[in-house]
């Protein structure tokens, strides 16, 4: 008995070309929210799915009427577009707006949406250009960490004052006004020491639960979803799943706190250590508290995430190795290390050199 012949599908060359037009007559801004939901989506993290949405609406403020064919082989519009975002944005946000519009471009030239893209010459121009000369130095000049001397002063003062507060009934002093809501100042300070100890994420730190410390390590495996209120998420890349090395100081620090949140209700299972119940925290009012603190002791704002280059910059002052410091922070390289910290390793190239001389001299 022979096998009965099943029928192939026809290739209709006319309705692909039909398809093409269609695509490439969108209005820009709609394919690249088109091009997002069909190849991004899935692929890469919810966060930075949203930002080609963010992409998007830009492009629509910009122009509404440009459409994907509009760029094909044409440079001039496609500086155009880079240079209207670029007049009320910062040199890296116009960078990764560029850079973004690039990548989807290609891929419809791939699928031949159109015919081809040209890039060649083309400049990013941002809103800094605009500004005055002491404008752009005192920006530049803005404190990016925080020096040796100031680090020890803030670790030691947030780490006795948390350790005394944990003694105490929990100190509601900062309102959230949006949701009639208050976050302890023993979370808030729980929220800077780890930052302080660790390097860590802000979305990584409000992301840790009781079962994710142990006393010589953070396990980082997720983050907390604190702009879009979602609850847990993934991390920012899979370099940031990762296990922190922690000292015995914020350990015992975090045992006592997660101790004071049972005794004081403040606790829930489905809900991560930092996150009082009916609360939602946001980097705002973090930053609002920390400048508070800093104030205090006289030493000179920094945000929360400057924390973060803070550890990197005191590790790598104190000759612990790159890639160890990578490991910790979460990046799959030294690459950015180096770039963020370059000035640093020439510092301590230079000290090792003094102390070969000294060596061998």
């Amino acid at each position: 008995m022979s096998e009965a012949l099943v029928e192939q599908p026809s290739f209709n060359a006319e309705a692909i070309k039909n398809a093409r037009k269609s695509v490439s007559s969108m209005k820009f801004c709609n394919y690249i929210k088109w091009f997002a939901d069909n190849y991004k989506a899935g692929h890469i993290r919810p966060v930075t799915f949203k930002k080609w949405g963010i992409l998007s609406d830009n492009i629509r403020k910009i122009a509404p009427e440009l459409r994907l064919k509009d760029l094909e082989n044409n440079r001039l519009a496609l500086q155009w577009l880079i240079d209207q975002f670029g007049k009320t944005h910062r040199l890296e946000t116009v960078r990764n707006f560029k850079t973004m519009i690039i990548h989807a471009l290609r891929y419809a030239v791939d699928d031949e949406y159109i015919k081809g893209i040209k890039t060649t010459n083309l400049t990013v121009n941002s809103v800094e250009q605009t500004w005055e000369h002491d404008k752009v130095n005192k920006i530049v000049n803005q404190k990016k960490f925080l020096e040796m001397g100031e680090f020890n002063k803030l670790k030691n003062y947030v780490d006795f004052k948390l350790d005394e507060m944990l003694d105490q009934e929990p100190i509601n002093s900062m309102v959230n006004y949006t949701h009639k809501q208050t976050t302890t100042d023993q979370s808030y300070y729980m929220m800077i020491s780890v930052a302080i100890h660790t390097g860590m994420r802000f979305a990584e730190v409000l992301g840790i639960t009781i079962n994710d410390v142990s006393p010589k390590q953070i396990d980082v495996n997720k983050s907390w979803d604190y702009k879009t209120h979602t609850g847990f998420s993934l991390t920012k890349n899979d370099s940031s799943i990762r296990k922190v090395d922690i000292d015995s100081t914020l350990y015992s620090l975090l045992t006592k706190y997660s101790k004071f949140c049972d005794k004081n209700s403040l606790s829930r299972d489905d809900l991560p250590l930092m996150i009082d119940p009916d609360t939602q925290v946001n980097n705002a009012t973090v930053n609002d508290k920390l400048y508070k603190i800093l104030d205090k002791l006289n030493i000179p704002r920094v945000s929360y995430h400057k924390l973060r280059h803070t550890y990197v910059s005191v590790m790598l002052s104190n000759g612990i190795q790159m890639n160890y410091i990578a490991k910790q922070v979460g990046h799959s390289n030294t690459n950015m290390i180096n770039k963020v910290y370059g000035h640093l390793q020439k510092e301590i190239e230079e000290r090792e050199a003094s102390r070969t001389n000294a060596i061998f001299g």
